[in-house]
C-alpha cells in the first residue's frame, strides 16, 4: 500500500523521535486517517531488519481488522487470540490483550514459549493503555520500543498520557483531511437536550445508572425517533446508546415507527455483529443502535447519520463516536449528527482543531478554537442546526436583536463573575435548611451542621429554630464536594506527616 503524503511524515516523525531515543511514543491521527496503514508500514521495516513485532488490543474485531490491513501492507501477521490457531513462528503478531496476558501468566517469562520477544510493540487504540491488563504486559518491554497509536490521546477523564508514553507526535488535523477529500464534513443538529444537572460525574464522566434512567424516558425516547424522521430519515445511521435497556428501546421504538433496525452490545459474538453489519452495508437495516461497541477502530464508511444519543463529558469519547461517519463513500458528501445530548455544545464541532499534550495531571488536550460569545455554538430554533453567528446557515433564520442579545450575555456573565457581598440573614436560613436535608440525607450528626455553616459563613449558627430541611442547590452541593476534598487531603497530608517522623525515607519515597 502507497502510503499519502500526512501518513509518511507521521512514520517520518516516529522514526525520528527513535533517533532521539524515545522509546514511548504516542501516535495521533484522526479517525479515518489510515493509522492501521502506518503500523503496517512501520512493521514492515521493522521486520526487514530482522526484528519481532506485536500489535495489542483489547476487542477481538481490532484484531482481525488489523490482520486484515498488515495482508494489504505486505506483512503475513499471526494471532494469538482465544479461538483462533497460532503460529508463533510468525514475525508479526496480533494478539487480544487479554488473551496474550492470560498466557503469560501460564508460566514464568524465561521459559514461557507464548512469549513474543518483539523489538516492536504496537498499541492499537492507546488511550487504553494505561489500564491493568495493557500495563502488566508492557512491564516485560520496557527496554523496548513501544508504539501507541490513537485518535484520541487522553483517558476517559480528560487528562493526558504522560504517565507512560514520552513523546508524542500529531501531525495533521481533521479539517486536514476533509480538505484532502481523505474524510467528509459533518452538518450538526440538537433537536433536544436533557437536563444533565442533577447527574453525579464519575471519572470524569456522567454517571452511567443516573444517565440511562433519564434517557429511557418515553419523551426522550420518541423524540429521538420523530427528529431523526424529520431531519435524517432515510439515512444508514449509527446511534450510541447509554447501556443495553436504553439502546433496545430505541431500536424497538424505530421498528415500531416502520424502520428496519437492529441492536448490538458486547454480549453479542462476532459472527452476530458481522451479520448485522452485512445488512447494514446491504442497505437491508437501517438503523443500528448499540453500547459502546463502535467508539473505536470500526471502519463502516456507508454511515451517513449519527445519532448521539448518549451524553457525554469525555472529548475522547465524543470525538470517538462521531468519527464513525465521517469516512467517505460513494455518493456521500457529508454525514449529519443528531445530538441529543448538547455534546457539541459542551465539547465542540468534530472539524475544531485540538492541541493534545501529555500532561499526566491535568487535561492533556487544549481546543484550538476560542469562542467568544458572538462565536458561541447555537441551535437554531427553525430547524435545530447548530452554528455560530447571528444567521442559521441552513435555513437563513436569523437571530432577533443579535447584538442586544450578546450584550445581555456579557452582562450575565460579569455579574456571575462579580464577587458576593455579606450573606443576608435570608441567605444564611436558606443554607442551614440545605445543610439540614443533606445531613439527615447522609445520616450524619447534629454537629455537623454546626461546623459547616461555621466554615460558610465564620460564625456559629443563631436563630434557626424555625428552619425545616431544604433540597440542596447546585450551588451548596459543588461547596460541600469541595469541603470533602479539602479535608480529604488535609487527612492525607496528616497521614504523611506522621509517617515522616516514625520511618525513613527509603520506606516512604524509595530512595536511600
Amino acid at each position: 500500500m502507497k502510503l499519502r503524503e500526512y501518513q509518511l511524515s507521521l512514520v517520518e516523525a516516529v522514526r525520528h523521535e527513535v533517533a532521539k531515543g524515545k522509546k514511548r511514543i504516542l501516535m495521533v491521527l484522526p479517525t479515518g486517517g489510515g493509522k492501521s496503514f502506518i503500523i503496517g508500514d512501520i512493521a514492515n521495516k521493522a521486520i526487514e531488519k530482522g526484528n519481532k513485532v506485536l500489535a495489542l488490543m483489547h476487542r477481538r474485531q481490532l484484531v482481525t481488522q488489523l490482520t486484515g490491513f498488515l495482508e494489504k501492507s505486505g506483512v503475513s501477521p499471526a494471532m494469538i487470540m482465544s479461538g483462533e490457531e497460532s503460529d508463533l513462528s510468525s514475525y508479526a503478531q496480533v494478539a487480544t490483550c487479554q488473551t496474550y496476558l492470560r498466557r503469560l501468566k501460564l508460566h514464568p517469562i524465561e521459559e514461557n514459549h507464548w512469549f513474543i520477544p518483539a523489538e516492536v510493540v504496537f498499541i492499537d487504540e492507546a488511550h487504553h493503555a494505561l489500564s491493568k491488563t495493557y500495563q502488566k504486559i508492557l512491564k516485560n518491554y520496557e527496554e523496548k520500543i513501544v508504539i501507541g497509536v490513537t485518535a484520541t490521546p487522553v483517558l476517559s477523564s480528560g487528562v493526558g498520557m504522560g504517565e507512560y508514553f514520552d513523546s508524542l507526535v500529531s501531525l495533521t488535523t481533521v479539517q486536514d483531511l476533509i480538505d484532502e477529500g481523505h474524510l467528509v464534513p459533518s452538518e450538526c443538529y440538537g433537536p433536544s437536550e436533557p437536563d444533565l444537572s442533577k447527574l453525579k460525574t464519575v471519572a470524569g464522566d456522567y454517571e452511567k445508572k443516573g444517565l440511562g434512567k433519564l434517557m429511557n424516558e418515553p419523551k426522550i425516547i420518541g423524540d429521538v425517533v420523530d427528529n431523526w424522521f424529520n431531519i435524517a430519515g432515510g439515512l444508514q445511521t449509527m446511534v450510541f446508546a447509554v447501556n443495553v435497556k436504553h439502546s433496545k428501546a430505541l431500536r424497538d421504538a424505530f421498528i415500531r415507527r416502520g424502520v428496519s433496525a437492529e441492536h448490538l452490545d458486547a454480549h453479542a459474538d462476532d459472527e452476530t455483529r458481522s451479520d448485522v453489519l452485512r445488512r447494514f452495508d446491504d442497505g437491508d437495516t437501517q438503523v443500528v443502535s448499540n453500547v459502546g461497541l463502535y467508539t473505536e477502530g470500526t471502519d463502516i464508511p456507508s454511515i451517513e447519520c449519527i445519532v448521539l444519543a448518549r451524553p457525554t463529558k469525555s472529548i475522547g469519547l465524543h470525538l470517538q463516536m462521531i468519527g464513525r461517519g465521517a469516512r467517505p463513500y460513494p455518493g456521500k458528501e457529508k454525514f449529519i449528527i443528531l445530538d441529543h445530548g448538547g455534546n457539541i455544545n459542551r465539547l465542540g464541532f468534530y472539524e475544531d482543531a485540538i492541541e493534545w499534550t501529555l500532561d499526566g495531571k491535568k487535561l492533556g488536550y487544549r481546543q484550538k478554537v476560542v469562542r467568544k460569545l458572538e462565536k458561541k455554538i447555537r441551535v437554531c430554533p427553525e430547524c435545530t442546526f447548530q452554528h455560530t453567528g447571528p444567521k442559521c446557515p441552513q435555513c437563513g433564520y436569523t437571530i432577533p436583536d443579535w447584538g442586544k442579545m450578546i450584550k445581555a450575555e456579557e452582562a450575565e456573565l460579569i455579574k456571575l463573575s462579580q464577587p458576593k457581598g455579606d450573606a443576608t440573614m435570608e441567605d444564611k436560613k436558606r443554607f442551614y435548611g440545605m445543610l439540614m436535608y443533606y445531613q439527615r440525607d447522609k445520616g450524619y450528626s447534629e454537629g455537623w451542621i454546626a461546623h459547616k455553616y461555621k466554615a460558610k459563613f465564620k460564625c456559629w449558627p443563631k436563630m434557626m429554630s424555625s428552619v425545616g430541611p431544604i433540597k440542596p442547590d447546585l450551588a451548596c452541593l459543588r461547596w460541600l464536594k469541595y469541603q470533602n476534598i479539602k479535608w480529604a487531603k488535609s487527612k492525607r497530608k496528616a497521614e504523611l506527616d506522621e509517617k515522616r517522623k516514625t520511618e525513613p525515607a527509603s520506606v516512604l519515597f524509595g530512595v536511600a
